[in-house]
């Protein structure tokens, strides 16, 4: 481990210069386990190895720096590991059917690939084959539709350019194509592809499934975006895509479950606890009791909903009207 504490500088000096934002000294400490006196005199060893380092305004006022030099170029490489990483991430969002999304990463590691060096090019992938031998996805059921790429170019670009979209689109509910046009706020991913977009008869953003739209196209008008509108907060108003009123949920995971439901993430805010008698809580905030009732269906017994009452009542209709059908011969 002699070169330990320079392979950490050089890597610190890489995160650096490749992230947009910086790094405050709490990223130094959480990216390598380090004390904070650690952390700043490693931020001054990049600095003195690779150039100055300049500050960065961030929103939250806490100090950032970057590193802006061409020192790195010779020191950086790419590994067997990074390209798997690059290959198990093109095969999941390909399975999820965001065929485009994948196309654009394998083309990443392609270019990465036309970086290297030809001496090393052989054993790398020689390296990249034993390692995509040994690993895989396990299946998954879900749905799979294709997001149709020139959809998402054309979406892309009316989000980017602030311009209305105009497409048809089939109703789940009623079974009938209507005409929209749409301000496109962002893009969701999930097991399913959504825009957000708000359009004149609902004043407030809500979600558009990209398999039902057909015959997008850029729209004629700009608009002005909300800028109060947060895609992410957003997205964490539910539990999956379905958008209502957040609740408080409180779930209660017996002490068999325990184990998994502590490391489970079930919201991006949630909090969990352990109990005393071995079971643990975990709490958040978020609408979607009906995506709620089929997930907690997969936990059976070992979870008893506390809160809130409603959420309990359905996933108890569920299973009754699951346990009928499925009675019946």
């Amino acid at each position: 481990m002699r070169y330990d504490p320079a392979t950490k500088i050089v890597r610190l000096a890489v995160c650096m210069q490749g992230r947009p934002g910086g790094m405050t000294l709490e990223d130094i400490q959480s990216e390598f386990s380090v004390g904070r006196r650690t952390a700043e005199r490693m931020r001054d060893a990049v600095g003195q190895a690779f150039g100055t380092l300049e500050d960065v305004e961030g929103d939250d006022r806490r100090k950032r720096w970057r590193l802006r030099s061409d020192a790195l170029r010779g020191l950086v490489s790419v590994s067997a590991d990074d390209l798997g990483t690059l290959s198990t991430a093109t095969a999941a969002l390909e399975r999820t059917g965001l065929d485009e999304l994948a196309a654009g990463l394998e083309e990443v590691g392609t270019k990465l690939r036309a970086l290297q060096r030809s001496g090393t090019r052989e054993q790398l992938e020689a390296d990249l084959e034993r390692r995509l031998e040994a690993e895989g996805l396990a299946m998954r059921a879900g749905p799979r539709q294709p997001v149709d790429p020139v959809v998402l170019a054309t979406l892309r670009d009316a989000i980017l350019a602030r311009r209305t979209v105009e497409f048809h689109y089939l109703s789940r509910a009623t079974g009938l194509r209507s005409r929209q046009t749409a301000e496109p706020y962002g893009l969701l991913y999930g097991n399913r592809a959504f825009l957000v977009a708000r359009t004149d008869w609902r004043n407030k953003p809500h979600l558009w499934r990209l398999a039902n739209m057909e015959g997008v196209k850029l729209g004629l008008e700009d608009f002005q975006r909300d800028p109060a509108f947060d895609l992410q907060a957003f997205a964490r108003r539910s539990f999956g895509t379905f958008q209502e009123k957040p609740v408080k949920v409180v779930l209660r995971f017996s002490p068999c479950a325990a184990l998994d439901a502590a490391a489970f993430l079930f919201h991006p805010d949630q909090t969990v606890t352990e109990n005393p008698d071995g079971t643990v809580t975990v709490r958040f905030e978020a609408g979607g009791l009906n995506e709620m009732c089929w997930h907690l269906f997969t936990w059976g017994d070992s979870v008893t909903v506390e809160k809130p009452s409603r959420l309990r009542q359905r996933l108890e209709t569920m299973c009754k009207t699951l346990a009928a059908h499925h009675g019946t011969a």
